[in-house]
């Protein structure tokens, strides 16, 4: 056993000496005002005092800290975790139910930590292009430059397509986990707890998927059980000091889970099958059949898989009236070449007072047709767009006029699933604390985020987390 603890100290040192940091600083303040906006951050002040205290204590072990670092919960239910440049962690509420210890917890903190210690982050937003989706005339866009309807189209689509998110090189993921190993190490965690939280993820994803991962010679990115058998060789290597852990019990760590929100969060609002429901701000409307759905704080969109059409709808400041914000997109499109005005005008959608602006747009041999639509909402304004070609636009249309208040049927589809922790009585299987505590995870995912089999007994007092489904 050999401890080198020593390499990860002079390593990070050689890689960051006399760099400057402005550049990561600058990124990661940037984008992570974009995380938030875009993904949302997640209350959960059990969850958010661990994970805090867990990357501080990671943290602590760095002989250079160029950086200060931050660490929060992102509103996604997808299982990730990921970096920004300048000390911005972020672990989503999706990979969380997958932990069963603190040492995993950390050993996937300390891999983000690596990646920005390393500046693996900034060389990959550095080479990342933010594209637009639609293929839709050009001019139709410029046109409306200044109105918010240019974010729509840009960087909320990339951050749900997954492309804000980094896709590191195979370099960059193996001296992750060869610098993160040794780093929790230092910390006094396991060393392959690392491997054993994406063993898990991967058996999560195949459940889900129905697929298991496939190895691709080809690909840039490393495969996943490659990774892990690279991560229980390297972990051989090093041996975790003694150092206390944040939780003083395994129990304590599985009820630091209690409450978490699992699945969408109806904070934000959601879609069941077609129907969008924000039983919050009390609106509705309806998405296109088969279209690509997409739910941020501060957009709800959905488009077609083609990329030829989308729909989009966020709110707006409340300072201005819907026809104040519709005239002075009209003064521009007034402007704009190859821009045909249809319809400017005040109207009515379901009831509700809105300025309609209904144009087509020509750019060579592409034709988009682009309805934009104000609405007086409870107090705020909100801006309905809808852009397609000419196969898509009807369809698109008539899911922007859509919109309304929501029902009190409507809003009454709307539950919360919630982790809960429940604790086991003596000899019980963990079939028998899913029965009689009302569990909604399939069997798969129950014994996945316990790490047990159905059939072992368990001991008296040990906490199991199931999921609940509650009225919201």
């Amino acid at each position: 056993m050999k401890i080198f603890y020593w390499i990860l100290a002079t390593c990070c040192a050689v890689s960051l000496q006399a760099q400057d940091y402005s550049l990561d600083k600058k990124l990661g303040a940037e984008n992570a005002v974009l995380v938030e906006q875009e993904m949302g951050l997640y209350k959960h002040d059990s969850l958010q005092w661990l994970i805090h205290s867990v990357g501080q204590k990671l943290v602590s072990r760095l002989k250079s800290k160029p950086f200060d670092f931050h660490f929060y919960l992102a509103d996604s239910e997808e299982p990730n975790a990921f970096a920004l440049p300048g000390g911005y962690i972020y672990i989503t509420r999706g990979i969380l139910p997958l932990m069963q210890t603190e040492d995993e917890l950390a050993g996937v903190m300390a891999h983000e930590i690596i990646h920005v210690m390393q500046r693996h982050s900034v060389k990959q937003m550095q080479k990342g292009v933010l594209t637009g989706l639609l293929k839709v005339p050009g001019n139709a866009l410029s046109a409306v430059t200044g109105t918010n309807i240019g974010n729509v189209l840009n960087a909320p689509i990339e951050l749900a397509t997954g492309t804000f998110m980094a896709k590191y090189s195979r370099g960059h993921e193996k001296e992750a986990d060869d610098f993160g190993i040794q780093l929790a190490a230092s910390a006094g965690y396991k060393t392959d707890a690392l491997a054993d939280a994406l063993d898990r993820l991967s058996k999560e994803v195949e459940v889900l998927t129905g697929e298991a991962e496939k190895h691709n010679y080809f690909s840039d990115h490393p495969y996943t059980p490659s990774r892990i058998s690279n991560i229980r060789s390297a972990a051989n290597l090093y041996k975790p000091v003694k150092s206390a852990p944040v939780c003083n019990s395994q129990n304590k760590f599985v009820n630091t889970f209690d409450g978490l929100c699992f699945g969408p969060n109806p904070d934000q609002g959601m879609f069941i099958d077609s129907l969008f429901i924000h039983p919050n701000l009390s609106f509705s409307f309806i998405a296109p059949s088969g279209w690509v759905q997409m739910n941020k704080p501060t957009l709800v969109a959905t488009y077609s898989e083609a990329g030829d059409a989308l729909v989009g709808l966020r709110m707006l400041s409340d300072s201005k009236t819907p026809r104040a914000f519709g005239e002075e997109v009209k003064e521009k499109l007034l402007k704009a070449e190859g821009v045909v005005i249809q319809q400017a005008s005040d109207t009515i959608v379901n009831s509700l007072p809105a300025y309609a602006l209904r144009f087509r747009s020509q750019e060579k041999n592409d034709t988009a047709f682009v309805d934009i639509v104000w609405v007086n909402f409870r107090d705020h304004v909100y801006q309905l767009v809808a852009i397609a070609n000419p196969v898509q636009h009807t369809a698109a249309r008539t899911s922007l006029y859509s919109f309304k208040h929501a029902t009190v049927a409507e809003r009454k589809q709307v539950v919360i699933h919630e982790m809960k922790v429940v604790s086991s009585l003596k000899g019980e299987t963990l079939q028998q604390v899913s029965n009689r505590s009302d569990n909604r995870l399939v069997p798969e995912l129950l014994f996945l985020f316990n790490n047990t089999d159905s059939k072992d007994k368990l001991p008296q007092g040990k906490a199991v987390k199931v999921v609940v489904a509650k009225p919201y």
